[in-house]
């Protein structure tokens, strides 16, 4: 159905909103799906919208958006190019585009992963500039950028905020609920939030507004001091919201008293904010499946059609120092786990409802052994379907033979924390896992089909040099078995045992209310917490360059969120019969005139040829790609390669073989040698393909 639109046309109870911006659009955020399932099975009527994915959707439905965009941007540099060339290469393959994340049909050369990274692309390049991709100092200036754009007329602030604020107010006139939700997982959506409240106060002053989700969790007491969202929001949840918000609408509805509502710190407008004093008293076993229906499912990005579900609340170990997620779990009762049957009945029924092909169990820490017990009884009900998981490197899988039963249940891929081999380290932050097992755990993952994913952390307390080289030659010595999907410096995020007990860990904390996290590798800064510094240990700056140390050393040979995926067979097997490449319509070789020093890269930092010592495209006599799907530059020595006017590139020397292979091997071009007559001038020497920083 249309965006927005509810079946019946009545009045809903609860408008569930998941905002923008963060990159969590892999599938629907299970916030949303588990609220509203909950809350239907009690008779209410809900609508869920995922504002999120529907800017790409509307993206993708107005192409020519983006070429307004990138037009009255700054014409000049090498960032005025980039922009251009990705937004020309978007409208090349925009039905593509549509065809893949619309419908999950073949999106034709691009590939599906390529598909789902230029789709990704293009929804960054729309809201650049923007209020939706600011970054904060603190909630203070969050707080007051958020009232002042709620004071201007939505185009003042850009396109995408006036298409965002059309799509609020639709929302609004079509559901006129009663209650309007906003799920704050991720920090990078706090402002859009409060702007979002901000125009819902105004549009319907009548409804009521709350806040939940992580970073409410961990931020209400803040929160609630600040005047914009004490003019805007009527409540903070601070807790699961299933049961908060059933019990609230019936206070609203007469039934029961406010004061019977659990969960909730509530913002009177002239008054002292209050917390709710009766406990939750539902628990997650009580829980049905997700509720996935007015969402738009298979229009996702992802590569196939894939949904989500959680197997517990918290976390079973949750003492690893920095997660503030898992160290809430601490607290008796805390943790709450599935029964076999009740994780069994959810795949089964998100399976049947959407048609999944691949379900994502999305909890911090999954309880390995209960998973084995529910997906065997899903295949044991005749429901077959892959499955992802996140773990630590348990010493659970140090056995091949649990290994083994992981994946004859349907397990496909494997995402795990990697915070280095530094047994001494590991024990610092009660990781709870045994470096000395990780190499067997990847060999039994690895041989046994599971794609293994790393999240890589830096500025691991007091690090020393002799152990980040230990941690660096273990994913050296592994990266064909393995995939990375992420590099973050450590963040000491509010409720976590670090901003706790700092002492304890060898930090010094600044508590003043700045706000730090990885603007250099993370997504519009990733976690956020206090600014630290490790006392007796690297400085920020000194962890940073470790990781990119990392992600130049490290070559992984899977499944990866950060690098191009490699050919099947090795550039080594080919050097000699690649004398000729055809770049992709995605690889633009960059004009001379183009500085590439001054290119960006996802992540906000300079990168490119320049990082390979070229000072431009064409001044010192090389050629430089761009790669606008993997956000790569790649530079060839003009000695070693020429390039024909219709693009193809030939080698001219046995060097310029292998820098043509090297790029057939990271899927930036196809060879063509049977295509081209080729003869080896005598010239010899110059520089390897390289990666950008």
């Amino acid at each position: 159905m249309p965006f927005g639109q509810e079946a019946g046309g009545e009045g809903v109870d609860v408008l569930l909103i998941f905002p923008p911006q963060t990159e969590a659009r892999f599938f629907p955020y299970l916030s949303l799906p588990y609220l509203s399932g909950h809350l239907r099975r009690r008779g209410r009527r809900v609508h869920q919208a995922d504002l999120n994915i529907a800017l790409l959707h509307d993206l993708l439905g107005h192409p020519e958006l983006l070429g307004d965009v990138v037009r009255d941007q700054p014409d000049s540099g090498a960032g005025a190019w980039y922009r251009r060339a990705m937004a020309d290469v978007v409208a090349g393959y925009v039905d593509e585009l549509r065809a893949h994340v619309l419908r999950k049909e073949p999106p034709g050369e691009l590939g599906p992963a390529r598909a789902v990274r230029l789709a990704h692309h293009a929804i960054e390049l729309l809201v650049r500039d923007t209020f939706l991709v600011r970054t904060w100092r603190d909630l203070a200036q969050l707080d007051g950028a958020a009232q002042q754009a709620a004071l201007l007329p939505p185009a003042a602030s850009g396109m995408p905020i006036e298409r965002l604020y059309g799509m609020v107010e639709a929302l609004l006139v079509r559901h006129r609920p009663r209650v309007v939700g906003l799920s704050v997982a991720f920090f990078s959506q706090l402002a859009p939030a409060l702007l979002i409240a901000a125009w819902v106060r105004r549009l319907r002053p009548d409804a009521k507004i709350c806040l939940g989700g992580q970073q409410v969790m961990i931020r209400h007491e803040e929160l609630a001091r600040l005047p914009g969202v004490r003019a805007a929001v009527d409540a903070l949840c601070w807790t699961a919201g299933e049961q908060p918000l059933e019990r609230w609408l019936d206070a609203l509805d007469g039934n029961a008293p406010e004061d019977a509502v659990p969960g909730m710190i509530w913002l009177p407008r002239a008054a002292p904010a209050r917390r709710s004093e009766q406990p939750v008293t539902l628990r997650f076993h009580d829980l049905g499946p997700p509720d996935f229906s007015g969402l738009p499912v298979r229009s996702y990005l992802n590569e196939t059609m894939e949904v989500a579900i959680i197997s517990c609340v918290g976390c079973y170990w949750g003492r690893c120092a920095f997660c503030s997620y898992g160290n809430r779990s601490l607290a008796p009762g805390a943790y709450q786990q599935g029964t076999v049957r009740q994780i069994a009945d959810a795949v089964q029924a998100v399976v049947r409802d959407t048609g999944a092909e691949f379900v994502s169990i999305s909890d911090e820490n999954t309880n390995l052994r209960l998973i084995v017990k529910a997906m065997r009884e899903v295949r044991d009900r005749g429901v077959k379907v892959g499955f992802g998981v996140r773990s630590r490197l348990d010493a659970t899988l140090a056995d091949p033979a649990f290994c083994r039963s992981l994946a004859e249940v349907g397990c496909e891929l494997m995402s795990v924390g990697y915070e280095g081999t530094s047994q001494r380290l590991l024990d610092l932050m009660d990781r709870g896992v045994r470096a000395a097992d990780y190499q067997r755990i990847v060999e039994n993952v690895a041989s046994v089909g599971i794609v293994l994913r790393f999240s890589v952390m830096g500025y691991v307390f007091d690090e020393t040099d002799a152990e980040f080289e230990e941690s660096l030659r273990f994913l050296a010595a592994n990266q064909e078995r393995i995939g990375i999907d992420a590099l973050e410096l450590m963040v000491s995020e509010p409720g976590s045992r670090l901003a706790r007990d700092p002492d304890g860990f060898g930090l010094s904390l600044d508590t003043s209310g700045a706000l730090a996290g990885n603007p250099e590798l993370s997504y519009l800064s990733g976690r956020v917490g206090h600014p630290l510094t490790v006392l007796d240990g690297p400085t920020r700056a000194q962890a940073l360059d470790r990781l990119v140390r990392v992600f130049h050393t490290v070559r992984p040979g899977k499944a990866t969120a950060i690098l191009p995926r490699r050919t099947a067979s090795s550039a080594g097997s080919r050097v000699a019969a690649v004398r000729a490449v055809k770049p992709y319509p995605w690889v633009r070789t960059v004009p001379a005139r183009v500085d590439v020093a001054g290119f960006p890269d996802a992540k906000g930092r300079d990168t490119g040829a320049a990082a390979n010592g070229t000072k431009d495209a064409g001044g010192d006599g090389r050629i430089v790609l761009a790669d606008l799907v993997w956000e790569r530059f790649y530079a060839l020595p003009r000695r070693d390669v020429e390039q024909r006017a219709d693009g193809l590139l030939e080698a001219r020397t046995a060097h310029g073989r292998r820098l043509l292979a090297s790029l057939v091997e990271v899927t930036a071009g196809t060879d063509q040698t049977g295509a081209v007559r080729w003869e080896a001038p005598a010239v010899a020497g110059g520089e390897a393909v390289r990666r950008p920083t």
